[in-house]
């Protein structure tokens, strides 16, 4: 889920710790116009922090293997850093005249601290995904570095939510995260699907295509739409095969 949530406190003390820092380096002289800078850009770097994490769990995941995300994040970072200065420029505007045009000289320093905080902010989110990853060395098979599991944990806000893989459906790729949908309804989980595969028992569960596992015996029937094959479960879904997969699924179901 989301590592500000799970640890907003945390994040809150880290938010305006920066920002009393920015403040002392960059504020006005004045006590009340430091302090207020501080609370603002604090307030700021909060919102902003939980918009980012947002934005790169679902729109820019973490993959060296493109250079793609790279120029958007290039984007994105001034972007931010224009909005972060931006919004607290009108705060101390409309709350705090006086201490406004000693704030307009310091602008150019404040994008520059705030892009900072940006890339600090990114390399943080690769390395919680890092840590919370599982390495699997390319030369051991899966079975050397895996064990089939029974139940699925996953947060559902402060609880931890057990799952066992009988009443699991479907997963479908989110980025870098899986949704488990059950009868219940669906929970993310921060894992790849190539690691949720090796983990599942494979006589009950066939990855279809590249962003789907299925639960085999939660399938209600097959249909054909051309070349195209659909699965469609128990609750209705319809879940997508491909061609090179639909040979395996049909070894799996005994066809």
């Amino acid at each position: 889920m989301n590592s500000i949530i799970d640890n907003k406190n945390i994040h809150i003390i880290v938010c305006f710790t920066l920002a009393m820092i920015y403040a002392l380096l960059v504020g006005e002289q004045s006590t009340v116009c430091r302090v207020a800078d501080g609370v603002i850009y604090g307030v700021i770097l909060f919102s902003v922090g939980y918009m980012l994490w947002n934005i790169f769990r679902y729109a820019i995941p973490a993959k060296k293997e493109s250079e793609y995300p790279f120029f958007i994040l290039i984007t994105l970072s001034i972007l931010t850093s224009i909005l972060v200065v931006g919004i607290e420029s009108f705060a101390i505007y409309l709350f705090f005249t006086d201490c406004f045009t000693g704030f307009v000289h310091t602008i150019p320093v404040r994008l520059f601290i705030t892009l900072l905080i940006f890339i600090i902010y990114r390399l943080f989110y690769i390395t919680y995904l890092t840590e919370r990853s599982v390495p699997v060395s390319a030369n051991e098979s899966p079975s050397a570095q895996t064990e089939i599991i029974d139940r699925i944990t996953v947060r559902n806000g402060q609880k931890i939510k057990i799952i066992p893989v009988n009443d699991i459906h479907f997963l479908r790729a989110d980025g870098d995260y899986v949704d488990i949908y059950t009868a219940e309804g669906h929970w993310l989980k921060e894992q790849t699907m190539k690691y949720s595969e090796e983990i599942l028992p494979p006589d009950r569960f066939v990855r279809t295509h590249r962003s789907y596992i299925v639960n085999i015996h939660h399938i209600s029937r097959i249909e054909r739409y051309g070349e195209q094959h659909l699965i469609i479960l128990s609750k209705g879904e319809k879940i997508k095969i491909s061609n090179a997969r639909y040979q395996i699924l049909k070894q799996r179901l005994g066809l």
